[in-house]
């Protein structure tokens, strides 16, 4: 048993949003606010999959969201959380205000690990456990 499809693949948009879209968008969370984002789509007049609109809106049209550039502080605290956390992005970016997790693991993959390999610094890779290891370890 699986879970069922979240929509119809045929008849939707696909790629870049509209300045008309992330307006219907926007008006209708405004409205009616975030969740249900199965349904969203066909009552806000969007033809998109509601996957594709709670993204726009968390990573793009959120009010708060900030866009630009990282700053030097921020990517401190970016590689020393890193350290700390791991690949735990939503946890990183719970501490950055503004700024998503998919934001932070982007810049994390393009930036900071160049840097920090360009320093002599190895990042620290952070391995998924196989289950044996688990079982072995003392809980």
């Amino acid at each position: 048993m699986g879970r069922a499809p979240c929509c119809a693949k045929e008849g939707l948009r696909k790629g870049p949003w509209s300045t008309n879209e992330d307006l219907l968008l926007t008006n209708y969370i405004k409205e009616n606010g975030e969740g249900q984002w199965r349904n969203l789509p066909n009552k806000a007049g969007l033809l998109r999959c509601g996957k594709s609109c709670r993204l726009r809106w968390m990573n793009y049209l959120r009010p708060g969201i900030k866009r630009g550039n990282f700053s030097q502080d921020e990517e401190d605290l970016i590689i020393r959380l890193h350290s700390l956390l791991g690949n735990r992005w939503s946890l990183i970016a719970g501490r950055l205000p503004g700024r998503t997790d998919n934001e932070i693991k982007n810049y994390w993959n393009t930036h900071v690990i160049k840097k920090l390999k360009i320093a002599g610094i190895q990042p620290k890779l952070h391995k998924v456990h196989k289950y044996s290891d688990l079982a072995s370890a003392s809980i």
